[in-house]
């Protein structure tokens, strides 16, 4: 079986041989382990009967990579290169293996083409396999790392939407009540009229300043002692909601003096609940639409239901970006939009690109610790279209720029990054979009520029 793999199958008679004499025998139980992730490797090995599981430790747990089935090279890339194993070795069935020591390798490496040429065959499969596995690790812990702040994204209107839905069940009781206590008081028609045109009355622009919030407050103090002399009961719970709809108390005077003190409680009583019911059905609307504003950016970000390749205005994928990223700006980052609405469509592959927008704004709110001001630029240049992301950190030292879109390099501290983030940006941009990806850097901040052909060398002329 050994000289009927392709690994082997060129050597000669004599070669045949000698390799015999200087191999090694091993068998392995089910479960027992070949080799760990990280030690050094001395031994090429070859799997001749059973099967092995590989299992990488990704983000602090142990995670299958794949199998590998008899007959099959082990190690051998590992052994070549002196660095340590990236995988762990583990015998999912008994197994039988042979091993060659280092000095064997290289010798028939040497003396035999065919041996060499698989070898070199071999470890190109491996690590372009191994590349693919790291970066769809990568990906899949972004799309982790989204969805969680998603969730949270998602929570805040939710929990609005049901604090305001069980709300209602109250307020149409109140409303219930005040209307027939506006019923039975037998309010003048006149009166009825002006209610009526209160209750409809648009509110006004909310001051959402500290110092808004304390005119309120203090509004709402004068509004319930006022409210408490014509005789209300709770002012307390009435006056803010008719602070909120624009009222102050000399407004209500002409009501008031016109009326009996029951007829008047009853008529604020039902502007009141009109205005509480109001609120309420407003506070759903916009959590409702926050929620369906969210889903639509979510499903145009991944590009549902569309092919891969698009003809398409940038700038919804970067909004669409921007508004599933929402729980990473909301704390201390202001974005700025500087686009170019002239801007023709460009051919991409969508949620490629979204991801690339995703890991550049992810850099830059990291690079200004989640505080400063975000600026996103579009224009033209040529046959290109050219859009920026700058933040206001504080820059990329000299030393670190040549290595900024190496894979695994990272300045971040264990925990906030694996150094993949850029790596793939540029990926997407150069090999997937026959792009560029540069930088700036100087201690204002930082610009990650990206060049996109307006056409794509893949797509269908027009």
């Amino acid at each position: 079986m050994l000289f009927d793999m392709p690994l082997f199958a060129g050597l000669s008679a004599g070669r045949k041989q000698w390799l015999l004499a200087n191999l090694s025998e091993l068998h392995l139980k089910r479960g027992e382990i070949l080799m760990r992730e990280g030690q050094t490797v001395t031994h090429h090995f070859v799997l001749l009967e059973g099967e092995l599981l590989t299992e990488k430790r990704v983000a602090g747990r142990q995670v299958i990579d794949d199998t590998r089935a008899a007959p099959v090279s082990i190690a051998e890339a590992s052994l070549l290169a002196q660095m340590p194993l990236p995988l762990t070795f583990t015998a999912s069935t008994d197994c039988y293996l042979v091993s060659l020591t280092e000095s064997v390798v290289r010798t028939l490496m040497n003396e035999c083409e065919s041996f060499s040429s698989q070898i070199f065959r071999s470890m190109y499969g491996r690590i372009s396999a191994y590349d693919m596995f790291i970066l769809s690790g990568e990906k899949l812990a972004a799309l982790g790392r989204l969805s969680a702040g998603l969730a949270h994204e998602l929570n805040n209107p939710a929990a609005a939407v049901a604090r305001a839905a069980d709300g209602m069940r109250d307020a149409l009781d109140s409303l219930h009540r005040a209307t027939r206590a506006l019923v039975l008081s037998a309010l003048p028609a006149g009166i009825m009229d002006t209610l009526d045109e209160w209750a409809n009355r648009a509110p006004p622009a909310v001051d959402a300043t500290p110092q808004g919030a304390l005119r309120q407050s203090e509004a709402e103090d004068q509004f319930a002692q006022w409210l408490s002399s014509h005789g209300l009961e709770k002012p307390w719970l009435i006056a803010p909601r008719l602070v909120a709809a624009g009222f102050a108390p000399d407004e209500l005077d002409a009501v008031a003096s016109r009326v009996s003190r029951e007829q008047f409680g009853a008529a604020i009583g039902w502007l009141a609940a009109t205005f509480e019911m109001r609120f309420l059905s407003e506070q759903t609307w916009l959590g409702a639409g926050r929620i369906s504003e969210i889903v639509k950016a979510m499903k145009s970000y991944s590009y549902m239901d569309q092919a891969p390749l698009q003809v398409v205005d940038i700038h919804n994928g970067i909004e669409d970006t921007l508004t599933i990223m929402q729980h990473r700006l909301k704390h201390g980052v202001t974005v700025t939009r500087d686009y170019d609405r002239a801007l023709p469509p460009v051919p991409v592959y969508g949620s490629e690109l979204n991801q690339v927008w995703t890991n550049l704004i992810d850099n830059a709110v990291d690079a200004m610790d989640e505080s400063g001001e975000l600026t996103i630029r579009s224009h033209r240049e040529g046959n290109c279209a050219v859009i920026e992301i700058s933040d206001t950190g504080p820059g990329i030292p000299e030393d670190v720029m040549p290595r900024l879109f190496e894979p695994f390099f990272t300045t971040k501290p264990p925990g906030k990054g694996n150094g993949l983030g850029l790596h793939i940006a540029y990926r997407t941009v150069v090999h997937r979009h026959d792009g560029r990806l540069t930088v700036v850097a100087n201690e204002g901040g930082t610009t990650f520029q990206v060049r996109l052909p307006l056409v794509h060398r893949h797509a269908a002329p027009g």
